[in-house]
Order: C-alpha cells, then sequence, then structure tokens
C-alpha cells in the first residue's frame, strides 16, 4: 500500500523535529581570557543530528553592542568540539548605576544591568544612544543572559566591580546544512584579564592565526570585529552566508607594516632587494564570575 507523499512529508517533519528537539549543547565554562589573546572554548553536543554543524556564538559586555558574532567548531569526535575565539582588546566596562532606585543601596550597577533584560528599549536610565543600539543590538538582545539567572544582586555587583575588562559572553548552537538551527546552549560569560593562563596546541595556535567570522547583524559588514583585534581574522561570512575576505583587518595589517618606523630592508640575496617604501602616512587601526 502506498502512503501519500504529504503524509509521508509531514511524518518526515515531524521525525526531524523529534530529533532537532532532542540534541543538547554545551560550551564549557572558560575560566577566563587573557587580554589581547586567543583562547579555545570547548562544547559538549549530545544526541547531534547527521551533516550539522556547531557554532560558537561571542561578543563582549556592553552597555550599547548585544549583537553577536560565530565561528566555526572543529569536531574531535564523540560529540566534543572546539572553537577559537579572537583576541579580545583591552576595552574597559563603562559603570552604569540605576538612577531610578529609591533605596540607599550599594548594588546600583548590578540593578542597571538587571533592568536593561526587562526593558524593550534597553535603557535603563533613558541617557543611551538610542540609535546605536536599535541598529547594534537587535538580534543580540533577543538571546537571554542566562548567567544573570545563578546570581544575587550582592554578588553581581561584587563581580561587575571585579573586572580588568569588558567581559565575553558565548554559547554554542548546532545548526543543519541549511542553516536552520537545531539546538542552543545557555549563554555564558567570563572574565578578560591581564593574568590568565592560555596554552594552545599547534592546531588551534594554526586556526587561531588564519580565523574566519560570521556577522548575525548588517552593521558588522565592513567594520572590525567590535571590541577584539585584528590579529589572525582574515574572512567573515555575512548573515546571508556569504563569504568574503575581511578588508578591514587586513588594511590594518597593510598599514602597520607600511609604518615608517617599521621599514626593515628585505632578505639578502632576493632579486630587487631593498624596504619598502611609503609616502603617505597610513590611518591608524581602530579594539563566569568565578
Amino acid at each position: 500500500m502506498r502512503v501519500p507523499s504529504i503524509f509521508l512529508l509531514i511524518a518526515l517533519g515531524t521525525t526531524g523535529t523529534a530529533v532537532a528537539q532532542d540534541i543538547e549543547v554545551m560550551a564549557e565554562q572558560v575560566p577566563c581570557l587573557l587580554v589581547q589573546e586567543n583562547a579555545v572554548v570547548r562544547a559538549k553536543v549530545e544526541d547531534n543530528a547527521p551533516d550539522s554543524r556547531v557554532r560558537l556564538y561571542f561578543r563582549r559586555l556592553h552597555e550599547e553592542v548585544e549583537d553577536f558574532y560565530w565561528v566555526e567548531m572543529n569536531s574531535q569526535g564523540s560529540g566534543e568540539y572546539w572553537g577559537v575565539l579572537p583576541k579580545p582588546d583591552a576595552e574597559v566596562l563603562e559603570r552604569r548605576d540605576l538612577e531610578r532606585i529609591e533605596e540607599d543601596i550599594r548594588e546600583r550597577w548590578a540593578r542597571w544591568w538587571r533592568q536593561k533584560e526587562l526593558l524593550e528599549d534597553r535603557d535603563p536610565n533613558d541617557d543611551l544612544d538610542q540609535e546605536t543600539i536599535e541598529e547594534r543590538a537587535q538580534v543580540g538582545r533577543l538571546e537571554p543572559r542566562n548567567w544573570l539567572e545563578s546570581l544575587n544582586d550582592e554578588s553581581l555587583e561584587q563581580w561587575l566591580e571585579s573586572l580588568d575588562y569588558e567581559p565575553t559572553e558565548y554559547y554554542a548552537a548546532v545548526y543543519d546544512g541549511y542553516g536552520q538551527r537545531l539546538a542552543k546552549g545557555p549563554m555564558q560569560v567570563t572574565q578578560v584579564r591581564d593574568e590568565c593562563s592560555t596554552n594552545l596546541t599547534p592546531a588551534e595556535a594554526g586556526l587561531a592565526d588564519n580565523l574566519t567570522v560570521g556577522e548575525t547583524a548588517a552593521w558588522q559588514a565592513g567594520k572590525q570585529v567590535f571590541h577584539w583585534l585584528c590579529d589572525g581574522v582574515i574572512s567573515r561570512i555575512d548573515p546571508s552566508g556569504v563569504y568574503r575576505g575581511d578588508s578591514i583587518c587586513r588594511a590594518c595589517v597593510v598599514a602597520w607594516w607600511q609604518k615608517k618606523e617599521f621599514l626593515l630592508p628585505l632578505a639578502a640575496g632576493v632579486a630587487g632587494a631593498g624596504v619598502i617604501v611609503v609616502d603617505d602616512d597610513p590611518p591608524v587601526s581602530v579594539s563566569i564570575p568565578n
């Protein structure tokens, strides 16, 4: 007996949904990131679907900019994945005390961040740049900050006050071959510090020098990865999946080599040996709770 094709499609679609619902993904809790150095984040995927891919989403904790970037994670078998983050720039998190609060409490910075999560305009004191928020937070604002749930106001205030630089928020997600998200892990956060242990394997270090960064919003095109260094970023993927070279970071590297104070003689014996000469000065390039 033949099964009508429409029922077969429904059955297949239902099965696919069931598989997607069973997938679980969790990025590890990274103790810290070393400022201006690459770091590796690992993730575990349970009951993964065939031909799926795992992405590591990341951003800096910032008062106005909330959209994410992502890098592809590499499989090492048995549901284990790893991905390399770009180098975090030395950006300090700006303190924001909640003004609309009557009681005299110490945890005003913590209250500001909790209030921000509840507001549609993401502006607890009505003093942020709303144009920046509207342009650069429309995608990222939809992702809940799961890590906030485990902290009371006192703990959150102490953690905020202990920061060296803007922390990094991140999560892992599983996608099928068509770019549809099958599963997403909880968002986590880790500090960016002046001192933090880091030790990349040769494979991880090689990838760090050849990073492809994915974008989630149109404004990210043609701009340096927000508050991350250019070092090692060679290509980008826009929200529609179009792959391109990273012209911004490439221009920064060329500009660095073209600075007159860095002019170096070419190796002896090479045809046409001499020095690189530039007439014009290049533009200046623009960088869990424990």
